[in-house]
């Protein structure tokens, strides 16, 4: 910080300025100022180089974090240019609306949904003790309180498509049903975890097509939060975990049609239970461009607040 003084219509001023420190060199031996030249009303001045000030470099790196908004991507199949667009992408950053950390809404970057609640008791909080600032912290589900929402209309994903879940389940020893999307006319259409002993990821079209990827005893989240990947394509399914392929199986090729988040079909109980801080629907494949994706979307979760 330095104070300089100036002239101005004949009145001296004191002006404060916020400067980092003097970048030095060495010439010939002697350590020197780098000086530039500024030119003001046709007369040059000579002025030293500083640093970046501390708390502009904060603010500049705070902006660079920022996770870039998703949109169409461009994959190559076979040679050939394929857009695949977002169907809808949730963030924690953006589009909630709330009444003293209750939640009533979040809207989708794209794709114009929403997802809403009109029911106080089974809203979802900002953080875990809805004290957290908004677009700061991550929308907390408790199954205590059968929180869940449910989309102004229902999304169906046909042919190919990616899902992306940036989640932190509440982690409880034999704790089940770890429900993350379902419809709400149809008990037999979802996508949940630990359904059951034995079972992990389950992808249910109806009562007799599902996909059940099984594990040892109650999944439990391999780290405490996790990017979920799950992506159809042709009748070939891959789900990942934080980047890496935990699975690849035989899929079904029909439609699947989700309305809610948190909640399976009409059953009251038990809903979702723990932290959501991203989820996003594409109609396609990606390939070239997931990687790019999940790693924006961690970054994305990354800058949130417990």
């Amino acid at each position: 910080m330095r104070t300089v003084k100036f002239t101005e219509n004949t009145k001296t001023k004191e002006v404060t300025e916020y400067v980092g420190e003097k970048i030095y060199v060495t010439v010939d031996g002697v350590l020197q100022p780098i000086y530039y030249t500024n030119t003001k009303n046709n007369t040059q001045h000579k002025k030293p180089v500083f640093l970046i000030p501390k708390q502009r470099q904060l603010r500049l790196l705070s902006a660079t974090n920022q996770a870039p908004k998703i949109s169409r991507q461009i994959e190559i199949v076979d040679g050939v240019a394929v857009n695949v667009f977002p169907l809808c992408v949730f963030t924690y950053q953006k589009g909630i609306s709330h009444t003293s950390g209750a939640i009533s809404s979040w809207g989708s970057l794209e794709g114009r949904y929403t997802l809403g609640q009109s029911t106080t008791a089974n809203q979802p909080s900002l953080g875990s003790k809805r004290g957290g600032v908004n677009g700061q912290v991550p929308l907390f589900f408790n199954k205590e309180q059968s929180d869940f929402m449910s989309l102004d209309t229902a999304i169906t994903l046909a042919g190919d498509f990616s899902l992306f879940f940036y989640i932190q389940p509440i982690s409880v020893r034999g704790h089940k049903n770890t429900r993350l999307l379902g419809k709400s006319d149809d008990n037999n259409m979802y996508l949940s975890i630990s359904e059951g002993y034995n079972e992990s990821y389950n992808l249910r079209f109806s009562a007799s097509s599902e996909v059940v990827v099984t594990t040892t005893g109650y999944w439990q989240p391999s780290t405490k939060k996790l990017l979920i990947t799950v992506q159809r394509k042709g009748s070939k399914i891959y789900i990942r975990e934080n980047g890496t392929q935990v699975h690849s199986g035989v899929i079904a090729t029909t439609n699947f049609t989700f309305d809610q988040i948190g909640k399976l079909g009409n059953s009251a109980i038990p809903t979702y239970n723990g932290s959501i801080y991203h989820f996003s629907a594409y109609d396609g494949y990606l390939n070239d461009n997931l990687a790019k994706i999940e790693n924006s979307i961690i970054k994305e979760a990354s800058l949130a607040k417990e």
